[in-house]
This record gives C-alpha cells, sequence and structure tokens, in this order.
C-alpha cells in the first residue's frame, strides 16, 4: 500500500504535467491590434493604457487614404521605451509618420532600414526622443518609440494607401484591421549550431525552438472611433457593414459620411464596410492616374462579362478537395462556421463530381483515402465525418495542404481544392513554396473563416494557386457566399488574356502576369507608362469563345496615392520573385530604390523621425504593457500555450483518473 501511494503520487505529479504539454508550441509573439509595449528589464513587457484610436478613411473611386491616430500615456515616473505593433491590410502603402510627444510634433523620413536603425539607435542613446517604424510582414507593421518622459502622452499617427476591393456579389468594400488571430509558428524547427573546427571537424547540436505565448485578455476595454468620406463615383442601391453597426448620411448623389454607430466600437474584430452600385450605374470599367515628376501611373479596373450568365454555359466536370482547419486557434465560433460552410459547400456538389474532405491540426487525416464519387452514400459519410470536428491541437498546415494538392490520379477532371481556415500561421513562406511546388493541374481557393482571419496569408495563396479568396464575416452570410463561390467555381474561367497596349509604348506593368479570372471578377492593373494617350486593348478565352474590349487611356479621372499603389504592387511583384523568400543582391537593390522613391516602408526601408533635442540626459528607459482582445467568438483558452485552458479532452480524463487514483489508494490506507 506504501509503495502503490507512493505511485499514484508519482502519476499525479509527474505524468499528468509531462501530458499537458502541447505537442508542438501554437503562438508566436504575434501582435493582436495596435499597441505600445514598452520593455523592461525587471518587470517584463507591459504595455501603456490606450486612451483612443481614431480611424479617418477618405475613399475616393478604387482607392483609400487611410489615417490612424492612437493616443498612449506613460503613467510611470519612469522614462521609457516603447514599441507600437499594429496590423494594417495586405499592400497598404504606408508612407507617412508622424509623433506627438507633448507640444512636439516629430515628422518621419523614408531612409534604408539599416541606416534607419542606426539613427533612431544613436538618438535614443544620446537622450533625443524617436521613432522607427518597420514592416515585418506584409501586414504587420512596428513603430519604436524612444525617450518617454514620466506622465507624457505619445500620440502616433500612421498614414497609408490603400486598394478598394470588388466581388460580383458584395460590390465594392474595405477593411480596417482592428484584431488579429494568434499566430501559429511549427515548432519543428531545427536550428543547428557548429562548434569552431579547429581539429578540422566541427559537431553540432539542434534544438527545436518553441515559440512564446501571448498575454490572456483583462477587463479593459480598447475602444475605436472612426469617421469615413466615401466618394463611390455612381449612385448607389446599398451602403452596410456586415461587421458593425454604423450610421451613413448622404452628401450629394455619390457622396457619403459614416460613423460607427455610438460614436465608438470595440477593437475585436475586423471593420468591413460594402457598397452596391444601382445596376444602371455598375461600372463595367475605371481608370484613375497620377502624374507625378513627369512620370504617368494608372490604377486600372475592368470587370469582364458575366461568363455563366447563360444556361447554356458549359459546366466542368470536377474533382473537389475540401480542407477544413481544425486547430486550437478555429474554437469557439470559428469551428461552428467552418463547419457550416463545409456541410453547404457538400450541397452544391453534382452527381458525376468526385470529392474528398481532409481535417488538419497538429496532424491530418482523410474522411477517404481517395476522392471518392459524390452520392447519396458518399454525402452521408461526409456530414457524419463533420459532425464529429472538434478544434483543438497546432496548425499544421503544410502537410495538409500538400495532401490535398497530391494528384494521384491523373484524369481529365478539373481539380479543385477549398481551404476553410483563419491562416492563423506563422510560416508563409514555406507554405508558399509548398503551393508553388505541388500545385500541378489543382487550383486552390481559399475561404477565410472568423473575424480576423490571416487575409494577407489567404489572398496570396489563392494567388499561387490560380484561385480566388473569399472572406465569410458571420455566420449569416455563409449560405450566400459559399454558394455563390461554388457556383464561380463551377463554370469555366477566362483564360489566356492578353493587354496590348498602344504600338510603341514601352510599360512597367504589375502583375507582370495577367492571371486566370472566374465570373464576375475583375481585372486589376497597376501600371507606369510614358504618356496617358491612345486605347488599351484586350482580349481572353473562355473555352472556345473569344472576348474583346478596349479602354481609353485619355479623359479619366485624376487622383493622389495611384503612384503609390503602383509602387506598392511593384515591390510585391519582386517579392514573388524571389525564391522561397531569399531576395537576391540584385532585387533587393530594386525593392530599396522603389521604396525610396515614392517613401514606403519596405521590407528594406523604413520611416525614422528624431527630434534634434536630447529630452532625457541621466535617467534609465524602463516600462509597462497593454492587455489586447482576442477575435470576436474566440473561445478565451484554444490550445495555444500550456495553461489548464489549453488541456485536450484526454489531459482532463488523465487529470481525474489520477485525483480519483490518490483518493482510493488513501482510503486503502
Amino acid at each position: 500500500m506504501k509503495y502503490l501511494k507512493y505511485l499514484s503520487l508519482w502519476v499525479l505529479i509527474v505524468v499528468f504535467p509531462l501530458s499537458s504539454f502541447p505537442l508542438i508550441a501554437e503562438t508566436s509573439e504575434e501582435v493582436t491590434q495596435g499597441s505600445l509595449i514598452f520593455e523592461t528589464k525587471n518587470s517584463g513587457s507591459r504595455q501603456a493604457p490606450l486612451l483612443k484610436t481614431l480611424v479617418s478613411m477618405d475613399i475616393h473611386g478604387l482607392a483609400a487614404r487611410v489615417k490612424v491616430t492612437q493616443s498612449f500615456i506613460n503613467e510611470s515616473s519612469d522614462w521609457v521605451e516603447g514599441k507600437y505593433v499594429f496590423p494594417l491590410p495586405d499592400k497598404s502603402a504606408v508612407d507617412h509618420l508622424e509623433m506627438k510627444i507633448g507640444e512636439r510634433l516629430i515628422i518621419g523620413e523614408i531612409k534604408e532600414k539599416t541606416t534607419a536603425k542606426k539613427i533612431y539607435q544613436s538618438a535614443k542613446i544620446s537622450g533625443k526622443k524617436a521613432s522607427l517604424i518597420e514592416q515585418h510582414k506584409a501586414n504587420v507593421f512596428s513603430s519604436s518609440v524612444a525617450n518617454i518622459a514620466p506622465y507624457e502622452t505619445i500620440e502616433i499617427t500612421i498614414e497609408y494607401q490603400q486598394d478598394v476591393l470588388y466581388q460580383k456579389d458584395d460590390g465594392y468594400s474595405i477593411r480596417f484591421p482592428m484584431t488579429m488571430t494568434p499566430r501559429y509558428k511549427p515548432s519543428k524547427i531545427v536550428r543547428t549550431v557548429f562548434d569552431k573546427p579547429e581539429d578540422g571537424f566541427a559537431s553540432y547540436a539542434s534544438s527545436v525552438v518553441n515559440s512564446p505565448k501571448i498575454n490572456e485578455e483583462s477587463q479593459r476595454e480598447n475602444i475605436v472611433l472612426m469617421d469615413i468620406r466615401l466618394n463611390a463615383g455612381f449612385s448607389l442601391d446599398s451602403l452596410e457593414s456586415t461587421s458593425h453597426s454604423i450610421i451613413s448620411k448622404q452628401a450629394s448623389n455619390t457622396d457619403f459620411v459614416i460613423e460607427l454607430d455610438r460614436g465608438k466600437a470595440l477593437a475585436d474584430r475586423d471593420f468591413i464596410l460594402n457598397w452596391q452600385p444601382v445596376n444602371s450605374s455598375q461600372p463595367r470599367a475605371a481608370i484613375f492616374s497620377e502624374t507625378k515628376n513627369n512620370e504617368h501611373f494608372a490604377n486600372i479596373m475592368i470587370i469582364p462579362p458575366d461568363i455563366d450568365s447563360a444556361d447554356s454555359a458549359p459546366v466542368l466536370s470536377r474533382e473537389v478537395i475540401f480542407v477544413i482547419d481544425t486547430s486550437g486557434s478555429m474554437a469557439g465560433e470559428s469551428i461552428k462556421q467552418a463547419k457550416y460552410a463545409l456541410s453547404e459547400s457538400l450541397n452544391t456538389l453534382r452527381s458525376g463530381d468526385w470529392f474528398n474532405i481532409i481535417e488538419f491540426n497538429s496532424r491530418y487525416r482523410r474522411l477517404f483515402s481517395s476522392a471518392r464519387v459524390f452520392d447519396r452514400s458518399s454525402k452521408k459519410d461526409a456530414l457524419d465525418f463533420i459532425r464529429q470536428l472538434r478544434a483543438d491541437g497546432g496548425t499544421e498546415m503544410l502537410s495538409a495542404m500538400r495532401a490535398a494538392l497530391d494528384d494521384k490520379v491523373r484524369s481529365n477532371k478539373v481539380r479543385q481544392v477549398i481551404f476553410l481556415t483563419d491562416g492563423a500561421i506563422d510560416n508563409e513562406s514555406e507554405l508558399f513554396a509548398g503551393i508553388k511546388s505541388h500545385l500541378g493541374n489543382s487550383r486552390l481557393f481559399t475561404i477565410g473563416i472568423g473575424s480576423a482571419p490571416n487575409a494577407f496569408f489567404m489572398k496570396k495563396a489563392a494567388s499561387y494557386g490560380r484561385g480566388t479568396f473569399t472572406f465569410i464575416g458571420s455566420s449569416a452570410e455563409t449560405s450566400s457566399k459559399i454558394q455563390s463561390l461554388m457556383k464561380q467555381i463551377s463554370r469555366p474561367q477566362l483564360s489566356h488574356i492578353d493587354i496590348r497596349w498602344p504600338d510603341g509604348m514601352s510599360v512597367d506593368m504589375w502583375p507582370r502576369r495577367v492571371p486566370d479570372l472566374y465570373s464576375g471578377e475583375p481585372l486589376w492593373i497597376k501600371v507606369k507608362l510614358p504618356e496617358l494617350k491612345g486605347r488599351l486593348a484586350l482580349e481572353g478565352r473562355m473555352e472556345d469563345t473569344l472576348w474583346q474590349t478596349d479602354l481609353s487611356l485619355s479623359g479619366h479621372k485624376s487622383m493622389s496615392g495611384v503612384s503609390k499603389l503602383w509602387a506598392r504592387e511593384k515591390i510585391a511583384g519582386i517579392m514573388e520573385e524571389s525564391q522561397h523568400g531569399r531576395v537576391s543582391p540584385e532585387q533587393r537593390s530594386r525593392i530599396v530604390d522603389v521604396a525610396l522613391k515614392h517613401h514606403l516602408v519596405s521590407r528594406f526601408t523604413s520611416l525614422v523621425a528624431v527630434d534634434k533635442t536630447p529630452a532625457r540626459v541621466a535617467e534609465k528607459l524602463v516600462a509597462r504593457q497593454l492587455p489586447v482582445h482576442k477575435p470576436k467568438g474566440q473561445l478565451a483558452y484554444p490550445k495555444t500555450a500550456l495553461d489548464l485552458g489549453n488541456l485536450s479532452v484526454f489531459n482532463w480524463m488523465l487529470f481525474v483518473f489520477c485525483c480519483g487514483a490518490l483518493v482510493m489508494v488513501r482510503r486503502c490506507l
């Protein structure tokens, strides 16, 4: 009995804690909204209390100018250095930084990244107030702030240019990220460190790097105020937000002023604004231009005709592979929404289609060993499979992606892979490389699930996969969005698109290669050209049908910011040319040249602002931390780190068993 007692204690103390470690670390130290982080040596990382966030948008035609101002206060008696981290839309052209500390207004200047860091570090050491804005990912930026005085208020303003989006069913839309789903970073990263080869041979040790977890949410509320001026350029049939309650006032036939209902909102989900033109004023093409430093830039959108409008339009013979994310970050409303979307997708399949389902978290599994024909029996198996899905574990997306794209059975069927996920991963480059190398004859379509999906990853993955990205913001729109997507991809796409510019005209166009288009999907072109004259000719094919159109390059609307959108698109294009994120010296030089010329933050350029007057002389820098909101609908404790809230069902059962065993032993004694 004595030994049994000790054995039970050993199980409870040793075995249970070991079982509660997740096999793979779930999150990276990722921003979940704009926040100013003060690093300290003694108390760790804390953040200054956020006073307010003010967002001002000026939407004109196909683009928007966005100004984001966030105010913070240093409530301590210490001098501090802070780091302001914030999400932005992918391909946003960040070009302006203002830092207001007390009565001082400091304007940022664009520099090459290494130069900007040296300027900032020098200013920090010498006691001068300074700020540095950097890009970490295509949609994640940070601004470091040095030498903030005790009880001083800091006001940081970021400005950027952004494209307006267009989809056939939603019309025109714009998104402002207020929060981000915590990102998963695979821990199976083997790092090799070699000792000095003093004897001609070198040994090494490998280690698996785990990611730190993010902070949990507190009772504190981070509030956003927003005002929007919309000049659509046409009469509207509808103006709404699927994410927030808004109040809109019509200033003229095409101009509107929009603000959040009650003037403010909690920063726990992305803000989305949609506007739909009336049928009579639905534009089929648009061109906006800007002339800057004797160079001409144009932002062009052309909407091809609806190729599936006719009943006689051909229907594709397809093999559809559905992939659903069941990782810990999907826990809560996201997994319910994803399961419902998947069930709705099954209802759109037709007799003669083949399909399969793959779910993934820390590992993946298939419904069937290989795709099966869609019939009553296979549909029942699929619905039973979907019902038992639960969100738990890591987000090992790469292996699931490879399994879905693995086309072992060659046939004449069009192969389509549909990914339902929040995209909460940190290894985007690895996944992009995997799509490029394994895509084959498949086409990849991504469906964003949750209140704050990783839109950058999902759009780019769909682009590499020759497919499209669909965002489902709420359960109410799931059915209509799925129906629209599945109808769209069941028809032949417009392919072999060719653009012909006026004779003898040399242009710098991005994207370089025009992608295939699906029904109702617009063609976007960013171009620098010697003059705005002549006509642009365009043609493409739908099966054996030829489509042609042309557009005048003169008599268009002039708009500021077009040159910056072209420059941002060119930088993104050059980055895509790189090998799995490894940028060559020549590519780096091209990016730096474009970014410096157009005053843009990029992977290799930063904005730096320095106050010339020293403020801190002998005091040391210390600091604080601000809790941030999880995306709306996400459970408080998804499996993202070592917590009791993180434990799987097996771990809880093991815990209860150990406690019961200990009680039984005590009774026997």
